[in-house]
């Protein structure tokens, strides 16, 4: 199976996942207002043609998806952070007296990342110290283009909020990561979106020192957060980031 057409059949996986979550949600809203008139009826017009359809397509798409991962990790040679750990520590803030602190880990395998990280809001207050956080887990990242010079990734995984009662939503990603040709100077920019928070990032980063297989950056950008599409808050970014390949 071609490369091109095992990106075919995962794209298929991912769109037929997104209809199923999508007609979940339709029926559930159906049924809520069924409920509420007190009529309604109901029928399966569902089929083993259907569901033979679906499986085929699962197994094909799980193929594809091997392939695809097989031909990602042939470009180690050429791009080494195809399999690589990154650690971010980093800081942003707005003059006004507002801190954004996220510590952040993300490991790459190929076409696959996973990354989790601590959201810290400080905000100084004449009555002390106030603070929020949110812990956000990308439980999965495909890493679409794996250029040299470029990756672009999706990902979908959970925003958890610490002062909320511990509310759990989606969280979204896309982000774009470019490197020069010998990785000692790179710039990225991500978008997260979920119901309680979007967030709009972008930074560059320059290597300052190199001993094995760590790469120790320097990264300087902006970070822009909305929560509930009612609160604003922004700050210049500063931080260190360890890249291990």
């Amino acid at each position: 199976m071609t490369p091109h057409r095992s990106w075919l059949l995962l794209l298929c996986l991912v769109f037929s996942f997104i209809a199923q979550a999508q007609v979940d949600e339709i029926k559930r809203k159906s049924s809520e207002y069924s409920g509420k008139k007190g009529s309604g009826s109901s029928s399966d017009g569902g089929g083993s043609g259907g569901s033979e359809f679906y499986i085929e397509l699962v197994a094909h798409s799980i193929n594809g998806l091997v392939n695809v991962q097989q031909h990602t990790l042939k470009k180690k040679a050429t791009n080494p952070t195809i399999i690589s750990l990154d650690v971010f520590l980093q800081t942003a803030i707005q003059p006004s007296g507002y801190y954004i602190i996220h510590p952040r880990i993300r490991g790459n395998w190929g076409l696959f990342s996973t990354d989790f990280r601590f959201n810290y809001l400080i905000e100084e207050d004449p009555d002390g110290v106030k603070y929020l956080r949110t812990d956000d887990w990308q439980i999965i990242q495909l890493n679409l283009l794996t250029l040299k010079n470029f990756t672009f990734r999706l990902g979908a995984g959970v925003i958890h909020e610490q002062y909320s009662g511990g509310k759990t939503f989606t969280e979204w990603t896309a982000g774009l990561h470019v490197n020069s040709n010998r990785l000692h100077i790179g710039a990225m920019t991500e978008y997260r979106w979920s119901i309680p928070r979007d967030e709009w990032s972008g930074q560059v980063q320059y290597r300052i020192l190199q001993a094995g297989k760590m790469n120790w950056y320097a990264t300087g950008g902006i970070v822009f957060q909305r929560y509930y599409e009612a609160i604003n808050v922004w700050g210049m970014q500063a931080g260190i980031m360890l890249k291990v390949f």
